[in-house]
């Protein structure tokens, strides 16, 4: 889910929620408090300024807010956005270790015994479906380790 953005948006002063729809389907319904809402809301609206990348929010003591496409999926701690956020991280690290290393994409081509393209793939932060093993081959050959923390939802 690369930067998408909003179809609808939708608000209820009673139940103290907002709820976003986005071009993919996906609805998110977020609580007034969450984003630091105290007062009721006069209007909502999908920004055409930012081509559907946030929303307006008109308070009812005529305060306007923006929030950005991410932040409702940050809240609701989507796993779709919560798996791009750590994949792009990953790779991130990777790329500056790369650089600071100066090895080549080719030299980790031939290291894992694949091609220029499946290392430019690996390294695009907008494809999810990463092979792991090759992750963790990569991050070897720079001297990288993995670490992997799993716990409770807070």
């Amino acid at each position: 889910m690369r930067s998408p953005t909003f179809k609808a948006v939708f608000f209820s002063n009673k139940k103290k929620q907002i709820e976003v729809v986005y071009t993919s389907g996906k609805k998110i319904t977020i609580h007034f408090g969450s984003i630091g809402i105290r007062d009721s809301i006069r209007r909502v609206w999908v920004d055409s300024e930012t081509r559907g990348k946030s929303i307006g929010i008109e308070l009812a003591n005529g305060e306007i807010d923006f929030m950005p496409y991410d932040q409702p999926l940050a809240i609701a701690k989507d796993p779709e956005y919560l798996l791009q956020e750590h994949i792009e991280q990953v790779i991130a690290l990777i790329k500056n270790a790369l650089k600071e290393q100066k090895i080549s994409k080719r030299y980790l081509a031939q290291q894992l015994e694949t091609s220029d393209n499946q290392i430019q793939r690996l390294l695009n932060p907008d494809i999810l479906n990463k092979n792991l093993s090759q992750l963790y081959k990569i991050a070897s050959i720079l001297g990288l380790e993995f670490e992997m923390e799993l716990k409770k939802a807070a």
